[in-house]
């Protein structure tokens, strides 16, 4: 989903496609030559310098999107058709990926469906885009680099979580339409049982330019592949072949013609390269996996998938050195450094880890190290991706790899109103399409969220202009104090029920 290798074709359709992609990279680059200069600095500023001066909140929104890929773009389209006028903050060159995510940088996306002709990975994104702004969405871009989630709510988000002493689980509630209180305890510093903190609403969100708050916000910021780097390694206009050989999405450039029926290598030891290993074997008449233990880190199961599958070779103690091109100017081989396997044999499946290390082999003397070169159309970076949170500093629940934790089968996070959709949370597929069905998932529950919250907390314009009413022509002190306190509460989102009884007692 993520890119496609250089066509190789000659036909004059070809030509103009590979044309028009250049120019695309070219205007690209000159966008981001054109903006100042300390737009491009403030992009890479953490928050602890942002911190230092923080600018007080100058905009506010039902819905916060903070990612601007696939997923991003469809919350967007669908929050703002149902007129939440959502803010969308793409990102300028965060976490070194332009505006529009990780397709910005690929070339031809063949498997979206809709585009029956290949398009360029820069183009689908611009789509993207046009298409949540005709709706109304607003997009920013900007680099979000520290939100505020800790909020306390005196009525507990109906439905999405059940709380407790030990913190909020990501079970979901039995009755999903019940209203709970929820006492101090339940929050971090909690004074008591019975004791309801004031309520603070909204979500703060910080970008080097100004703060946002929101009602609800959808972090949709995408994972970015990890990948090596050594001569060779680099995009095109570095000297090397990534995107014309070299990939990190095997499901995504297996089936390219630029390596169909010719070897190929995959890195790494896990189920990931394991499972990409065994998908290229459809296609290509060979699969080397190189890894730089002697066992494999792969579950046993796949592990011996492999082993026994008759297309594939297992290079042990093996790291890459150098990648080198063909005549056509794509990858044609790379140079590996091996180390003898010093530990143990591998038949019948991966030998267990050494006690009190990682590695399987004895230390290796340089002269001991011998390099060779194998002759690859394709090689593909199977070690794993890295999820853009960093900016949440520990808010929400990660798991252990630092994905977002959200309620199976939902986009809800640890915080409520607080969701997740796209790469950011799923570790398992990572494909444009499936991160734009969970946007739209994340803002389906936004929207019913805010319908609950509203319903859940206060009285409407009607009430509070009745109440005020009753209230003025009993007393006309009591009544003007009643109407600014009741205004006061509302702005602050708290629950004006109690208010209510309080002005007719």
């Amino acid at each position: 989903m993520r890119s496609q290798f250089r066509c190789q074709t000659t036909t004059p359709q070809c030509r103009t496609r590979i044309a028009g992609r250049q120019d695309v990279r070219l205007k690209l680059l000159a966008s981001c030559l054109r903006r100042p200069a300390s737009l491009r600095v403030q992009a890479f500023q953490t928050s602890e310098d942002s911190a230092k001066d923080k600018p007080q909140p100058s905009l506010h929104t039902k819905v916060a999107i903070i990612g601007g890929g696939p997923s991003g773009h469809t919350a967007a389209i669908y929050a703002a058709r149902a007129e939440l006028e959502p803010i969308v903050f793409e990102g300028w060159m965060a976490a070194g990926v332009p505006p529009g995510g990780q397709l910005t940088m690929t070339t031809y996306v063949e498997n979206f469906p809709g585009f029956v002709d290949p398009i360029l990975g820069y183009e689908l994104t611009d789509k993207f885009r046009q298409h949540s702004e005709r709706y109304g969405a607003r997009i920013l871009t900007e680099t979000v680099t520290e939100v505020d989630l800790q909020v306390h709510d005196a009525v507990k988000a109906p439905g999405l979580y059940r709380g407790g002493t030990a913190g909020p689980s990501l079970e979901p509630a039995a009755d999903r339409g019940s209203l709970e209180p929820l006492h101090a305890s339940h929050h971090q510093g909690g004074k008591g049982e019975g004791e309801v903190q004031r309520p603070r609403r909204p979500f703060r969100l910080w970008t080097p330019e100004r703060c946002i708050t929101a009602d609800t916000i959808i972090i949709a910021t995408g994972a970015s592949a990890k990948r090596l780097r050594f001569p060779g390694s680099g995009e095109e206009a570095e000297g090397g072949f990534w995107n014309r050989g070299i990939s990190a999405c095997a499901i995504c450039d297996g089936t390219s013609p630029l390596i169909r029926n010719k070897p190929v290598a995959v890195v790494g030891g896990g189920d990931s390269a394991m499972e990409e290993a065994m998908f290229l074997t459809r296609y290509c008449s060979k699969v080397y996996i190189i890894h730089r233990f002697d066992y494999l880190e792969a579950s046993k199961s796949m592990a011996r998938r492999a082993l026994a599958n008759p297309k594939i070779e297992i290079l042990w103690c093996s790291q890459i050195q150098e990648a080198h091109g063909n005549e056509q100017g794509n990858l044609g081989a790379i140079t590996i450094a091996r180390s003898p396997i010093s530990v143990s044999t591998h038949k019948g499946g991966p030998p267990p880890p050494p006690v009190g290390g990682r590695a399987g082999v004895a230390p290796v003397q340089p002269s001991e190290v011998s390099l060779e070169r194998i002759e690859v159309n394709g090689l593909f970076f199977a070690i794993g991706h890295r999820p853009a949170t960093d900016f949440l500093k520990g808010q929400l629940e990660l798991d252990e790899y630092g994905y977002v934790v959200t309620v199976p089968g939902s986009t809800a996070t640890s915080v409520p109103g607080v969701f997740a959709s796209g790469d950011v949370m799923d570790r398992t597929f990572r494909q444009a399409i499936t991160a734009a069905g969970r946007g739209c998932m994340a803002a389906l529950e936004a929207e019913r969220y805010l319908q609950a919250m509203d319903a859940a907390h206060g009285i409407s314009a009607e009430a509070a202009a009745d109440l005020a009413g009753r209230s003025s022509a009993s007393s006309p002190t009591a009544g003007a104090a009643g109407v600014g306190v009741g205004v006061g509460r509302a702005a602050d989102g708290g629950d004006l029920q109690q208010m209510a009884t309080a002005g007719e007692a």
